[in-house]
């Protein structure tokens, strides 16, 4: 039986970038048969999956919000199930482990390759993680829904568990905010989408979609609309930021939690010799950003740390350079604003992916892991701004922000067809 109206208590959600903090709240159930319902499940393990979930949610809501009853859930987080909010605890502890080791990541995928993806996935969520399985199909059998759309590998899962034991009759979407489909993706998904049209190509062809016959399709990046309100000049942000506005700026960022090779970096640029702003944003990492408030820089250097923030989008309209890992929306945000990318860590082979379309397909950015080689390029591009010109026009290719409303569109025409 369909819930009557349900409020989300969205009180205790520690979101990693404010702006992405909203009231959720479920729709109230219709008792009309015409309308369909459409399940946003939210997980917490980094912002490279809420941030898509949440572009997509807003468009979609705008346009089809009231044709259709929508339901928002942090899927783990909103019940008192604590083998739930477990399983999301292991995510966001699976995170931590990929950025301060890549060989972590390296050595899952490794291992998936010679046990077979599927058992991988099978022993994880049936016998590792055994807790939050049934808890988990539960959740997706009480929302009855008629489409699910997942920006997350583990909610995919277990919809796709409760769909073959018949606990649910949506259909599953799915949108995979890296440039190629991992493995960690199950391949029962009816439709995938993606921002790549190599990996649309390669998603057809391997991994067991193409026996499915699984429809894919491929939309510009799932970049937050609202970069569209950020029409003014580099100089006017860094006003609002209190910053010069004529020095060389540099953002960095490995990632909400803050690991990686961010200290290295930053610790290494306040050596420079030249004019800086440096920008470092630490995430959740609150012990790394209370050492950098107490570093007190050269009197060349502006020095301007941030920890937990709701103003990336600022920042990357603000600097000239970005110098951090290959996060999606990491890479996306500055390059939309024609800065371009140092990427000095890849903590999976999904993050390689992700390097390799900025460095390749896009162009807009290079990979350094030696820290100091990865500063001394930066700062020969602030000595010399000509260098970067290639990779600011090639980041032009990218200035794009309509992937939320082609693929809220897509997923309209997937509910209609159920």
């Amino acid at each position: 039986m369909k819930n009557k109206n349900e409020k989300i208590n969205n009180e205790n959600i520690d979101v990693q970038n404010a702006e992405l903090e909203n009231d959720f709240q479920l729709s109230a159930k219709s008792t009309s048969p015409i309308k369909k319902r459409i399940v946003f499940p939210f997980v917490e393990a980094g912002l490279g999956h809420i941030m898509p979930m949440t572009a997509v949610r807003d468009a979609f809501t705008e346009k089809y919000g009231d044709k259709c009853e929508i339901i928002n859930t942090y899927f783990f987080q909103e019940t008192d199930n604590e083998g739930l909010k477990g399983i999301e605890k292991k995510l966001i502890d699976e995170v931590h482990k990929h950025n301060k080791s890549k060989f972590h990541g390296f050595y899952q995928f490794f291992l998936m390759g010679i046990a077979g993806t599927q058992n991988s996935i099978r022993f994880l969520y049936k016998v590792w993680w055994k807790e939050g399985f049934k808890p988990a199909l539960e959740r997706v059998k009480e929302f009855d829904a008629d489409l699910i759309f997942h920006t997350h590998f583990a909610t995919l899962y277990y919809a796709c568990e409760a769909k073959k034991l018949g606990l649910t009759n949506a259909k599953m979407a799915m949108y995979c905010p890296d440039p190629v489909v991992g493995k960690q993706w199950d391949r029962r998904a009816e439709f995938v989408a993606l921002s790549s049209p190599v990996g649309k190509k390669r998603g057809e062809k391997n991994f067991g979609f193409k026996k499915r016959k699984t429809k894919f399709e491929v939309v510009p990046f799932l970049i937050r609309k609202q970069v569209a309100d950020y029409k003014e000049s580099r100089e006017f942000y860094r006003e609002q930021l209190e910053i010069p506005t004529d020095k060389f700026t540099i953002l960095l960022a490995d990632g909400a939690y803050g690991v990686g090779k961010l200290r290295d970096a930053v610790l290494e640029l306040l050596k420079s010799p030249i004019p800086l702003t440096i920008i470092p944003v630490c995430g959740r990492n609150e012990k790394l950003y209370e050492e950098f408030e107490a570093i007190i820089p050269p009197a060349h250097i502006t020095f301007k740390p941030f920890g937990f923030t709701d103003k990336m989008l600022l920042l990357s309209a603000s600097c000239d350079l970005f110098i951090g890992k290959a996060g999606a929306s990491n890479l996306a945000e500055p390059c939309y604003f024609g800065a371009p990318a140092i990427v000095t860590f890849t903590a999976t082979p999904i993050e390689k992916w992700i390097c390799k379309h900025y460095t390749h397909s896009v162009g807009s950015a290079v990979k350094i892991t030696n820290v100091k080689k990865a500063v001394a390029k930066a700062l020969e591009w602030a000595e010399n701004r000509e260098l970067m010109q290639p990779y600011i026009e090639n980041s032009k290719k990218e200035r794009r922000h309509d992937g939320p409303d082609k693929l809220a569109d897509l997923l309209w025409e997937r509910l209609n067809e159920v």
